[in-house]
């Protein structure tokens, strides 16, 4: 079931009992559950590897050569342009503060004073308009989700960001967990297991794994192909790493993008449900 809104609309789906297990966005479901989410908890991982999320910029104002590489300072305090506020989009650009050491927090260990000024514009088409019209100077989406308007030149490739974390874990509603038994469910992963082997195993030397993602994004082969260089599956499903989840809690904090209460923090143990999944180191 695809939700296209993002990974706000999945956390909600989950407490809405539409949907019962969700493949989302690693900073996404962490940021939900530090700031006390109760309805779903993390049962795996679906992804290895991180995304590489690209810094769009406007032609006219950034005309220097694709991708930058270098200092970003160009890029602080500048309107950053995100689908909605608790997005990926909205997240990662902390991620790029925090490596260019823009963060700045407080004896109280709050943000002092935020590095962007965020505008929200829904999507893609949104985020793609906002620059070509100077509402916002930049936007992060994924790399290859984004290289088309690179390439008909509606927008330049200022450089790259990827976060210290696997993109996407796998989340399960509490109604689900309460009522299937475990076994089910560790099964459930072990067959994501096998098809995740078989994607980037037999089916990606046969080329039927590149047509499938080329017809359903609609994305050019030698795109896709380099693509797939970038992707990777875990082992095994059922591990959630203890290092990725702290490592991931630590930035969002320091960024103010999740909301603890008092000093009774969410730790790793809370997040995961230990009947299905295995906490890692």
């Amino acid at each position: 079931m695809p939700l296209n809104d993002g990974i706000n609309q999945m956390v909600q789906a989950l407490r809405d009992s539409r949907i019962d297990i969700a493949i989302a966005l690693t900073e996404g479901l962490v940021a939900a559950l530090a700031s006390r989410a109760t309805h779903f908890k993390l049962i795996g991982t679906y992804t290895s590897t991180p995304l590489t999320w690209s810094i769009a910029t406007s032609k006219t104002k950034y005309a220097s050569a694709t991708p930058e590489k270098g200092p970003r300072d160009d890029l602080k305090n500048t309107k950053i342009g995100i689908s909605r506020f608790g997005s990926g989009s909205h997240l990662i650009p902390f991620v790029l503060a925090d490596q260019q050491g823009w963060l700045t927090t407080g004896a109280d260990g709050k943000l002092q004073k935020p590095p962007f000024e965020f505008v929200a514009l829904k999507d893609i088409t949104g985020l793609v308009d906002g620059i070509t019209s100077g509402t916002i100077d930049a936007f992060l989406w994924e790399r290859f989700m984004t290289k088309p308007w690179y390439d008909n030149g509606t927008l330049h490739h200022h450089s790259n960001i990827t976060p210290p974390w696997p993109a996407f874990l796998i989340a399960a509603s509490t109604s689900l967990l309460s009522s299937v038994p475990s076994d089910k469910l560790t099964g459930l992963l072990d067959i994501v297991n096998t098809y995740t082997s078989q994607f980037v195993g037999v089916d990606l030397e046969s080329g039927q794994s590149v047509e499938f993602v080329k017809n359903h994004f609609g994305q050019k082969e030698e795109d896709v192909k380099a693509w797939f260089k970038t992707v990777g599956y875990p082992t095994d499903a059922k591990e959630v790493s203890r290092g990725v989840l702290e490592k991931c809690l630590e930035l969002l904090k320091k960024a103010g993008a999740v909301q603890i209460q008092g000093s009774n923090e969410v730790t790793p143990d809370d997040m995961i449900d230990g009947k299905v999944a295995k906490l890692v180191q």
